[in-house]
C-alpha cells in the first residue's frame, strides 16, 4: 500500500479546511460547464507548455493549459512604449534559429527577421563603489568551443556518459584556472546572465548555459519586434483552452500509471475540474510548486534536492544616465576574474528607446522586489556621479518581472549518483510527463526540440 506523502497530507488538509469535506473529484459537485475532459492537461504556459499544447492541438488531441499568471509566455517580457510604439523585449532576446523554431513561427504564421543586437558603448563600472574599470575582456570563445566540443551529448541531452567526465563536475572557476580560459571568463559570465555563484557552478552547468547555439549567433526575433507575439497568437489558438491567473489546487494522479489525472483548478470564476488522459507540467519543479501534485516518494526525493537563482529583469526610466551606453557590472579583482559578488545587477543598459534602460538582477539567496529595485536606485545614483549627471529625481520603474526561481541545478555528487537518469525515468510515470529548462536547458528552441520528443508518447503514437 502506498504511503501519503506529507506534503499531500497537508495539501488534503488545506482543501478539507477551505472546500468542506466532500469529494473535490467527483464531478457531480461541479456544473457541467466546471468539468472539462481532455486527452491532455498541460500545467504552465511558458515556452515549453505553450508550444507542447499547441503541437499536441495540431496532432489532433484536445488540450487545455493551467496557468498562474494573466498571460502565457514565461520568461518573455515585452513592453510596448506609448511615446514611440516600439516593442521593447527586456526578457527573453532572440531565438536560435533552428528546423524546429522556423516550424513553430510557421505554425503561428509569424515572420522572423535576424536579430541584431544594439551598438552601445560598454562602460565597466563596480556598481557597489561607483568606480570606473579599464577592462578589456576577451570575446573570443574558440578555446572555450574546443572544450565545449568534446561533450556533444550535452548538446540536447543530459545523457551522462559513465563514468562521468571529472572536468564536468569541477567548479568552473577551477576549470576556467585549469584550462587557462582567464582572459574569457567575465565574458562567458556576462553571457549566461541569471547564474547565481558563477564560478561556483559546475562545468557542466556552464556548458548547458553557453552552448553550441549560442556560439554559432545564427539567432531571429518576429519581424514585428515584439517576442511576446509567439504567446497572443499562442492564446488566440488556444481560446477557452488556455485558463488563465489559474492554479492547480489538488490532483489525483494513478500509483500505477494507468488510469488518467483529475486536477481540481481555481480559476478566476471559480472552481473547475479537468480530467485528462495525460498530464504535462511545465512548471519549475520545485516541492513547493508540485504540493498540490500527490507527489510519491521517489518524486519527492529528486525534486527536493534543487537549488536556483533568483532572477529580476525590469525597466528603468528617468536614470539620468546618458544615451548610447551600456553600465557593466565588474570588480577590480583578478582572483575572481573581475566576476562581481552578488546579488547584484549585471548591467544597465540602454534600449532601443532612447532614455528607456532595463536591467537584469541575480542572486543566490531570497531578496524581495523592494530590496532589488533599492539597490537598483542606489547603483544608479552612484552612476549619475561617475558621469556628471544632473538628474536628481528618483528612477522610475516601469516594468519589473520576477523569474525565480530561474537555472535550476543539482550538486555534483547528485549528478554522480545518476540524478539525471531518475529524473528521466520519471517520464510517462503515473500518467505524468515533464518538460522545462531543469530537464534540458534554457535555450527556447532547445526546449521546444525536446518538448517535440514527448509528444509520441503523450499521443499515443
Amino acid at each position: 500500500m502506498k504511503t501519503p506523502s506529507i506534503l499531500a497530507i497537508q495539501q488534503l488538509f488545506h482543501c478539507a479546511l477551505v472546500y468542506g469535506f466532500r469529494d473535490l473529484f467527483d464531478p457531480a459537485g461541479y456544473a457541467d460547464n466546471d468539468v472539462i475532459t481532455r486527452d491532455v492537461v498541460v500545467v504552465g504556459g511558458g515556452a515549453t507548455g505553450t508550444y507542447g499544447a499547441l503541437n499536441l492541438l495540431s496532432r489532433g488531441k484536445s488540450v487545455v493549459v493551467v496557468e498562474k499568471e494573466a498571460v502565457l509566455g514565461g520568461h518573455t517580457n515585452a513592453y510596448l512604449d506609448p511615446s514611440t510604439g516600439t516593442y521593447v523585449n527586456y526578457g527573453v532576446q532572440a531565438f536560435w534559429n533552428s528546423t524546429v523554431a522556423q516550424e513553430y513561427f510557421a505554425l503561428l504564421n509569424i515572420s522572423t527577421d535576424a536579430f541584431k543586437s544594439s551598438s552601445l558603448t560598454r562602460v565597466y563600472v563596480d556598481f557597489k563603489t561607483g568606480q570606473q574599470l579599464t577592462l578589456s575582456p576577451s570575446t573570443n570563445f574558440t578555446p572555450y568551443a574546443e572544450k565545449l566540443n568534446q561533450y556533444p551529448y550535452l548538446d540536447y541531452s543530459w545523457n551522462l556518459p559513465s563514468p562521468i567526465p571529472e572536468d564536468l563536475l569541477l567548479p568552473f572557476g577551477e576549470y576556467i584556472t585549469k584550462y587557462n580560459l582567464q582572459p574569457l571568463a567575465y565574458t562567458i559570465y556576462f553571457a549566461a546572465e541569471g547564474v547565481s555563484d558563477f564560478l561556483q557552478q559546475l562545468t557542466v552547468n556552464a556548458f548547458k548555459f553557453i552552448d553550441g547555439a549560442y556560439l554559432s549567433g545564427k539567432v531571429v526575433v518576429p519581424a514585428s519586434g515584439d517576442n511576446s507575439e509567439i504567446y497572443t497568437r499562442a492564446l488566440d489558438k488556444l481560446g477557452e483552452d488556455a485558463l488563465l491567473s489559474s492554479t492547480v489546487v489538488s490532483a489525483q494522479r494513478p500509483s500505477n500509471g494507468t488510469g488518467g489525472v483529475s486536477l481540481v483548478v481555481q480559476t478566476p470564476t471559480g472552481q473547475k475540474l479537468i480530467k485528462a488522459s495525460k498530464l504535462l507540467i511545465s512548471i519549475p519543479p520545485l516541492l513547493d510548486n508540485l504540493s498540490p501534485f500527490d507527489l510519491d516518494a521517489t518524486e519527492e526525493g529528486l525534486f527536493s534536492q534543487w537549488s536556483y537563482t533568483n532572477y529580476f529583469t525590469m525597466l528603468i526610466n528617468n536614470t539620468g544616465l546618458p544615451s548610447g551606453h551600456q553600465f557593466a557590472n565588474a570588480n577590480s579583482s583578478t582572483s575572481t576574474f573581475n566576476i562581481p559578488q552578488e546579488p547584484a545587477p549585471y548591467h544597465i543598459t540602454e534600449t532601443k528607446v532612447p532614455g528607456l534602460f532595463y536591467s537584469w538582477y541575480a542572486g543566490s539567496t531570497d531578496i524581495t522586489e523592494s530590496e532589488v529595485k533599492s539597490d537598483v536606485t542606489s547603483i544608479i545614483e552612484r552612476l549619475r556621479l561617475l558621469v556628471n549627471s544632473t538628474v536628481a529625481t528618483s528612477p522610475e520603474f516601469v516594468a519589473f518581472n520576477s523569474h525565480t526561481p530561474f537555472k535550476l541545478v543539482v550538486s555534483s555528487d547528485a549528478i554522480g549518483d545518476g540524478f539525471y537518469d531518475r529524473l528521466e525515468d520519471l517520464q510517462g510515470h503515473r500518467d505524468t510527463w515533464w518538460t522545462g529548462a531543469a530537464f534540458m536547458s534554457h535555450n527556447g528552441p532547445k526546449l521546444w526540440n525536446f518538448t517535440q520528443s514527448l509528444l509520441p508518447a503523450l499521443t499515443g503514437n
